[in-house]
C-alpha cells in the first residue's frame, strides 16, 4: 500500500484547497494581458493517477513522485493554443513559486515537458502558466477514494455523479476518464481530464472515455 501524499486532503479537496490558492495568486502575478488569454477558449487540466503510472511504465519508476509515494499528480495543462511550437526556454519559477508548483508536480522533468509542449505556445509566462496549474488545482474537488492508498472497483457512473456533485457547474461531459490494463489486465483509472470554457466548466473534445463501465481506482504502485 502506497503511503498518501501530504500534499493532497484527505476528503474531497484536491490540493490544499485555499491555502494553495492564495498562496498561488499571491506568489503567480498575471499580466493584464495573460488574464485575457486565459478566459476564453478551452482548456484541458490532465491529472494521472502515479501509482498505476509507475506500476505500468518501468522507466517512471525512479520520478519522484513513484518513490515518494504520490497518489496523484498534475501532468499539464493545455490551454489549446497548440502543441509543441519550437523550443523555448525552461520555465523561469522563483523558489517560492516553484514550492507550490511541488505540491502538484513533482517532477522536474515533468514540468519542463509540460511547459514545452503546452506553455511556450500560449502567450503567457512561465509564471503566469504554471499559475493557471495551481489555481485550477486548488479549486478541483476530487472523490476521496482516490486518495485513500486502499484500491477500489468503482462503476464509472457512480465516480462521475461524485465529481459533478462535488463540482458546482460540472457536468460528465466536463470530464474524459482514461484507463489502462495492469498486469493482470484489470481496468485501471489511469488519467482524469478536466475541461474548462473560460472560467466555467466546459464540455470535452476529442474525447478517449476508455474505462468501459467499471474500474479499478488502484492505491499501490507495487
Amino acid at each position: 500500500m502506497i503511503r498518501p501524499s501530504p500534499n493532497f486532503t484527505k476528503a474531497a479537496g484536491f490540493v490544499g484547497g485555499l491555502t494553495l490558492s492564495a498562496l498561488s495568486v499571491l506568489l503567480f502575478p498575471m499580466s493584464a494581458q495573460a488574464a485575457t488569454a486565459t478566459k476564453s477558449g478551452q482548456r484541458v487540466l490532465m491529472i494521472e493517477m502515479t501509482p498505476v503510472l509507475c506500476s505500468t511504465q518501468p522507466s517512471r519508476a525512479r520520478m519522484r513522485q513513484c518513490l515518494e509515494g504520490y497518489s496523484l499528480t498534475v501532468s499539464g495543462l493545455d490551454l489549446g493554443y497548440g502543441e509543441r511550437c519550437g523550443r523555448g526556454s525552461e520555465p523561469n519559477l522563483t523558489p517560492l513559486q516553484l514550492k507550490v508548483v511541488n505540491r502538484i508536480m513533482p517532477d522536474t522533468a515533468v514540468r519542463a515537458q509540460v511547459w514545452q509542449r503546452y506553455g511556450v505556445c500560449s502567450p503567457l509566462s512561465s509564471s503566469s502558466y504554471f499559475r493557471q496549474i495551481t489555481n485550477l488545482a486548488g479549486q478541483l474537488k476530487l472523490p476521496k477514494e482516490l486518495n485513500t492508498g486502499n484500491s477500489y472497483t468503482v462503476p464509472k457512473s457512480r465516480f462521475i455523479s461524485q465529481m459533478t456533485r462535488l463540482n458546482g457547474g460540472m457536468t460528465p461531459a466536463s470530464l474524459d476518464l482514461i484507463c489502462t490494463k495492469g498486469n493482470r489486465r484489470q481496468v485501471m483509472l489511469s488519467e482524469i481530464h478536466v475541461c474548462y470554457d473560460g472560467g466555467k466548466f466546459g464540455q470535452c473534445q476529442n474525447v478517449i472515455d476508455n474505462c468501459g463501465s467499471n474500474f479499478i481506482i488502484s492505491g499501490s504502485n507495487k
